[in-house]
């Protein structure tokens, strides 16, 4: 111990920087005062940040009771996991009450965003807070001007039921990151919101640097939609490096929104999907590639066989032709169970399986479980599981042990 308390802070850090995971900086940390003062710095945190991706530590369900599910052993991610679900507020009641009228629209980067229905009753201008549940900070964002809001005329229902409950939303509402800037200092985050009209798409940005909204430009609805009587409708929201991915319905185009420009476009995927039957949004999935390469995933669950083969696809930018790097067949038990990839970390998928059908009348037995799945490798592993007979909507959580995170509000 002398010897480690002659040593600068500086030193320190420089050495601790080197471990190989933020697993090894958490153990660091908890074994004296010292490396605990050095590791749980702003300034060290932010460079652990620059060099390591945070890892998978659980799934998020908004539907279910408890939230948040940790990773299970033996996965190495458990302990921080289970760290996690003790010190963060999953449950938002540091939220205006009641709590139980915000409803969770979207994850990223250790913040929550969340809106509830305004005093008005309107499904589309809810009021709006994005929240960080590990620090219990919260930022109410101010309603969208009157001036923005009157381009918005009848949108389309994109959650919910007609009955205006609840939970009903006809907006779409998401967060985006900006990176961080050459300092490594993190740079403002944005919320984006969306709207699907008749005959037209509108859209906002909230920069949380200056606390105000401004309009965004999307692309005309003749390149939106090949049927104007049916309006501009979206399926499931994807993102890689800074970009959103949407399917438009009853088309095989997507809809691009590139955050670092702010600005939308069109692309045609219909080559890709050629030969195969897409009846959900969730087919396709983007995925985080080194080198600022964007991975696409698509799901091929409609065969005879059934079997479900993946088809991975690789672009550097969304409007290259894009490059088949691999066809994966996965385990036959899953043909009838596989419901979609959650995300990607370190060369694994993380997949959504439902309980397998012969157990149906077995309410013991209706679980879904989430796995890992070693794309070099081929093996499999359980990452968690949820007691449901049903979960539509999840987000896979990834971040840092309590210990190694910073407030993200």
């Amino acid at each position: 111990m002398g010897c480690l308390l002659a040593l600068t802070d500086d030193l320190i850090a420089d050495i601790l920087i080197r471990l190989p995971s933020p697993a090894d900086l958490a153990r660091a940390s908890a074994s004296c005062g010292p490396l605990r003062r050095v590791v749980t710095s702003p300034r060290f945190l932010r460079r652990v940040r620059s060099l390591h991706a945070p890892p998978p530590l659980g799934v998020y369900v908004p539907d279910a009771a408890a939230g948040f599910f940790p990773a299970l052993p033996p996965n190495p991610a458990a302990r921080p996991a289970r760290a996690l679900a003790l010190a963060a507020d999953f449950s938002f009641a540091f939220l205006p009450a009641p709590a139980r009228a915000w409803l969770v629209r979207d994850r990223r980067d250790g913040r929550f965003l969340l809106d509830r229905a305004a005093p008005a009753g309107s499904t589309a201008f809810t009021e709006v807070a994005v929240c960080d549940p590990l620090s219990r900070r919260c930022l109410l964002l101010p309603p969208i001007p009157d001036a923005l809001a009157a381009s918005v005329d009848n949108p389309y229902l994109q959650r919910g039921g007609d009955d205006g409950g609840l939970q009903s939303r006809s907006n779409e509402i998401f967060l985006a990151s900006r990176g961080n800037d050459d300092r490594g200092e993190e740079l403002p985050f944005a919320v984006i919101w969306m709207a699907c009209c008749r005959g037209k798409l509108v859209a906002f940005s909230f920069c949380s640097g200056s606390r105000e909204w401004s309009a965004l430009s999307p692309p005309v609805h003749h390149a939106l939609s090949m049927r104007r009587v049916m309006g501009v409708r979206l399926g499931q929201r994807n993102h890689a490096h800074g970009c959103f991915y949407w399917m438009i319905t009853l088309t095989r185009r997507w809809l691009v929104l590139d955050t670092r420009k702010m600005e939308f476009s069109i692309l045609d995927i219909s080559p890709v999907l050629a030969g195969r039957s897409m009846m959900f949004s969730n087919q396709i999935t983007t995925l985080e590639s080194g080198e600022g390469r964007t991975t696409v995933v698509v799901s091929d669950l409609f065969r005879a066989d059934k079997r479900c083969v993946l088809y991975f696809y690789s672009f550097m930018h969304f409007s290259d032709r894009w490059q088949l790097l691999n066809k994966i067949t996965l385990p036959e038990e899953w043909g009838d169970r596989f419901r979609g990839i959650i995300g990607a970390f370190e060369g694994c998928l993380y997949i959504k399986l439902d309980h397998p059908k012969q157990n149906l009348g077995d309410p013991v037995e209706q679980n879904v479980t989430y796995f890992w799945f070693d794309l070099k490798t081929m093996q499999v592993g359980r990452f968690t599981e949820i007691s449901s007979a049903t979960v539509n909507e999840a987000y896979l959580y990834t971040g840092f042990p309590p210990s190694l995170s910073l407030p993200s509000v």
